[in-house]
């Protein structure tokens, strides 16, 4: 499920209109007292905001501060984008629509050590930042400066004609394929921020040390070799190109940066929020 669409229906929103709305607030007052003075003491100015260096978005999960610096802190704050571990029913980590390893391949399981490149999966059992393709996994900070650049960085869909071909890809995955920074400065998953849908689940993530234990990451390295022996991705990109390629063809001016963010899904409305068909 779409990382926003699932916050969007939990009670958070309600936080976000708070925040706002002590933004508008303060902005509100400070254009009162600025006209008030304006007239008093020509020397009295607001001071014009700066743009932060990092952006920071949060879904739903339970995390604590140390979490987050640490986080932010990740490869000395020099990223792209850098995400956590998201867990819903642990030990299977939650966010598989947004996920790609570096050769842009979807997980291959959905437990430790979770990829199929050589690279990423490398980093995850060295406990090292793992470089991806794109990540969102409950929380995730930016580099905010695309964000203020002269054509800004900003979260779309894929195009409607493209969805019509049964097609579907997460915002918070094309939002990595549009990010000029993404080639230079690297998307990054650090494995040792971990963060839950509620508190069970993040408790079950932090109470051993290490994690995962020992015994748990040599049947999961072992679970992964095999899986990479029997199971291929071949065909599923294959439909995925195959359909791209049909529609930049009517149109060559059409181009989709987030390809690795595609899948043969669709998803829809239904009674209690959203399907993948």
């Amino acid at each position: 499920m779409s990382c926003f669409r699932r916050a969007f229906r939990s009670k958070l929103w309600r936080g976000t209109l708070l925040l706002l709305g002590a933004v508008l607030i303060t902005d509100f007052i400070k254009s009162l007292w600025s006209g008030s003075n304006r007239h008093q003491n020509s020397s009295v100015s607001i001071p014009t905001p700066t743009p932060s260096d990092k952006a920071l978005f949060l879904n739903d999960v339970a995390f604590t501060i140390r979490d987050v610096w640490t986080l932010l802190e990740t490869n000395n704050g020099n990223y792209a984008a850098v995400c956590a571990l998201d867990f819903s029913k642990p030990p299977n980590f939650y966010d598989t629509f947004a996920l790609r390893d570096i050769e842009g391949h979807e997980h291959l399981m959905m437990t430790y050590s979770y990829f199929r490149s050589h690279e990423s999966r490398s980093a995850m059992v060295s406990h090292r930042p793992v470089p991806v393709q794109s990540c969102w996994n409950g929380m995730v900070s930016f580099d905010s400066s695309p964000f203020y650049a002269a054509s800004p960085l900003r979260f779309r869909g894929i195009a409607d004609p493209l969805a019509t071909r049964h097609l579907e890809g997460s915002e918070c995955c094309l939002i990595h394929g549009d990010n000029p920074q993404s080639e230079s400065k690297g998307v990054w998953l650090n494995p040792g921020v971990r963060v839950g849908y509620d508190p069970e689940a993040y408790a079950a993530v932090h109470t051993m040390d290490p994690w995962p234990s020992l015994r748990d990451r040599i049947i999961c390295i072992w679970r992964n070799r095999v899986r990479r022996w029997v199971i291929t991705v071949w065909v599923k990109e294959w439909l995925v190109r195959n359909r791209l390629n049909k529609w930049t063809k009517e149109d060559r001016n059409r181009h989709e940066p987030g390809i690795y963010c595609l899948i043969n899904e669709t998803q829809v409305l239904v009674h209690n929020g959203w399907a993948h068909v």
